[in-house]
């Protein structure tokens, strides 16, 4: 076991630990738990929304695929899905948080179902929001592959831990807790992408040679696309369909949730400056799975890829300040998304399936919702470490992910956007969605069927077609609130 690598986690833990007990003083409530008091200035939320959308995917997972399929991996979740998700957060944060503080929303399910006046759609996207679970399941595999070396661990010891001890932050600290841990970590993250980046640099000032080593047995790495590989086949695949993912992704209910944390429409400017400026330099941190391609000599798996290029390239001491980095980027994540789980269980199931009444009764369904949501994580991480879907953890968190954040946006976009469609519409929407991105995997229509990324975009689409045919046909006085 190595000391330095464990003083500096019990570090962080300690410092982290502090912070919730803290927070807890102040997290009695359903609505303190779920939001904060909306007295956290908007460039800890901005910091706070910058580390939720940079987890360990973005530092070793994502890099990991560039690794072994090229640029068209950078361009496709770099440029593409990145750009999607700034626009996405540009367009829809302000009309959210004005919506949400009308109709007092905790929750994006609570969001639905009061924008549009129907308990059965708030019920059906508190249900496909359990699938925030499979990407929580990334996040640990993710952790522990980088953390297990350094510690003297067992991959499956560290992801029970990282899960115990995330379940407990959250249950204490809330969502006060969680925003200025978030904002803290986003720091640490952005010391460790720019030592990444640069680390690089170096091994570019031969460039043909480079050139030469980065198509070895790749010849298609340097390419927009790569036909040989089963995510990045064509233009389709790299460019539109993360960009629908990116814009999308947005609607996730830990991301665009956060947006009610602010108190005024003149905070959401300086809430956005921050997280895009915190999410360009994270999203360039892709660029070290080419690192890895230059450095690496024995062909590693994709989720092993970057921990390896760490351990080869750094000094023990970086490698431990990297590792601590790392687990700022997944832990902020990981604890967004148990918050999430959490003040749904809290606010939309427990009322429904245990008939709560009382604020401290919620608070307590939460939490047990809290637990179990943990313990099915450490299930499915102990699986993904063995047995990764589609060689990384990756593809089987987009599955549970991208299912939800395509079921969600329609029903968002229409109840900011478009307050002609009647609930009936979206509801059907919804439900095509569900269709057809489970449709087109099970069944496998066309080439695309494996890709996450075009199940998403195909479902999205057959959504507005849905929407679009609703508002055409309308003729009635509307159902949806105004």
């Amino acid at each position: 076991m190595d000391p330095l690598a464990w003083g500096a986690v019990a570090a962080y833990f300690a410092l982290t630990g502090g912070v919730a007990i803290r927070a807890a003083r102040r997290s009695r409530s359903v609505t303190a738990y779920a939001i904060g008091a909306r007295d956290i200035p908007a460039v800890v939320v901005g910091l706070s929304l910058a580390a939720q959308l940079t987890s360990v995917a973005t530092f070793v997972v994502n890099p990991g695929l560039v690794y072994a399929f090229g640029l068209p991996a950078l361009y496709g979740y770099g440029v593409s899905a990145g750009l999607g998700i700034f626009l996405g957060l540009a367009i829809l944060s302000l009309r959210f948080r004005r919506q949400g503080n009308r109709v007092q929303a905790l929750t994006v399910p609570q969001w639905i179902e009061r924008r549009y006046g129907s308990p059965a759609l708030g019920t059906m996207f508190a249900i496909l929001s359990l699938g925030l679970i499979t990407f929580a399941t990334l996040i640990v595999v993710g952790l522990a592959l980088v953390l297990a070396p350094l510690l003297g661990l067992s991959p499956a010891a560290c992801a029970c831990s990282l899960v115990v001890l995330a379940v407990a932050s959250v249950m204490l600290g809330g969502a006060t807790g969680h925003a200025w841990t978030n904002a803290a970590q986003a720091m640490v993250m952005l010391v460790v992408a720019v030592l990444m980046i640069g680390a690089g640099v170096p091994l570019l000032m031969g460039s043909a040679s480079a050139a030469s080593t980065l198509t070895a047995g790749n010849p298609h790495f340097l390419r927009p696309i790569n036909p040989a590989s089963p995510y990045f086949r064509t233009y389709l695949e790299v460019f539109l369909c993360n960009f629908v993912v990116g814009f999308a992704i947005v609607c996730q209910p830990h991301v665009i949730s956060k947006a009610l944390y602010l108190r005024e429409d003149r905070d959401v400017r300086r809430y956005l400056a921050t997280a895009i400026g915190c999410g360009v330099v994270f999203t360039s941190v892709l660029v070290t799975g080419v690192w890895a391609r230059l450095t690496l000599d024995a062909p590693a798996r994709i989720d092993r890829a970057i921990p390896t290029w760490i351990g080869l390239e750094f000094s023990h001491p970086l490698q431990v300040l990297i590792a601590i980095g790392l687990l700022c980027a997944g832990l902020s994540t990981l604890e967004g998304i148990l918050l999430a789980l959490s003040s749904i269980f809290s606010i939309d199931l427990a009322p429904r399936l245990a008939r709560v009444t009382s604020d401290r009764a919620a608070l307590r369904a939460g939490r047990l919702g809290l637990v179990v949501s943990g313990v099915v994580t450490a299930i499915l991480a102990l699986w993904q470490i063995q047995h990764p879907t589609g060689g990384t953890v990756a593809i089987f968190a987009q599955y549970g992910v991208y299912l939800l954040f395509s079921a969600s946006f329609v029903p968002l976009a229409c109840g900011m956007f478009v307050p002609r469609a009647r609930t009936t519409t979206v509801a059907m929407a919804s439900v095509t969605c569900v269709v057809v991105y489970v449709g087109v995997a099970v069944l496998k229509l066309t080439q695309y069927h494996n890709n996450p990324g075009f199940l998403a975009t195909a479902a999205i689409l057959s959504a507005w077609v849905v929407v679009g045919g609703g508002l055409i046909l309308q003729s009635g006085p509307e159902e949806s609130a105004t």
